[in-house]
């Protein structure tokens, strides 16, 4: 398990030293998601529309035209194929700017999970949260692209679309 303080100074970037949470939270593990799978618990209660993750230089946002040459450069793509499938696992693409990838290899809010009905949006909390409660989003608010369906076809995972059409 994993916890975050909210409030932490910015001093490097060394995991988990840089939560982007603006609240305390743990990492847990979710076996109804599946093996090995983890989610994000909240250890406060929180009001709704609470603030609850900023965008930090944690996040590396890579061009859409520069994607595939980013992945050659970091993987062995004939080798490392399951290191390509957590990178683009990890990874979203927003609607507002569909012609980026955004990697987020370090940040804990690569462990926000899917959900129907969600208690989280891209502007904090939905409604009252309590303590203990998982933070969860609807991905259907990301952005899917059709350049972006093909690379995670390539690699054989799923976009955050496509998680929702299969969870829904």
């Amino acid at each position: 398990m994993a916890l975050f303080e909210k409030g932490l100074e910015e001093k490097d970037n060394e995991f988990p030293t840089l939560p982007a949470f603006l609240v305390r939270v743990e990492v847990k593990d979710v076996p109804s998601m599946g093996k090995d799978h983890k989610g994000i618990f909240t250890l406060e209660k929180l009001p709704s529309q609470t603030k609850i993750w900023k965008w930090t230089k944690r996040i590396t946002v890579i061009p859409q035209s520069e994607l595939q040459t980013y992945i050659q450069n970091n993987y062995d793509v004939e080798k490392e194929l399951d290191a390509i499938r957590i990178f683009l696992r990890r990874g979203f693409v927003l609607p507002t700017a569909d012609q980026y990838f955004n990697s987020n290899p370090t940040d804990a809010g690569r462990f926000m999970n899917h959900s129907n009905t969600p208690n989280c949006g891209p502007d904090g909390a939905l409604r009252d949260i309590e303590i203990g409660e998982e933070l969860t989003m609807n991905y259907n608010f990301h952005g899917n692209p059709q350049w972006y369906v093909d690379v995670c076809e390539r690699y054989g995972v799923l976009t955050e679309r496509q998680v929702a059409e299969r969870y829904s």
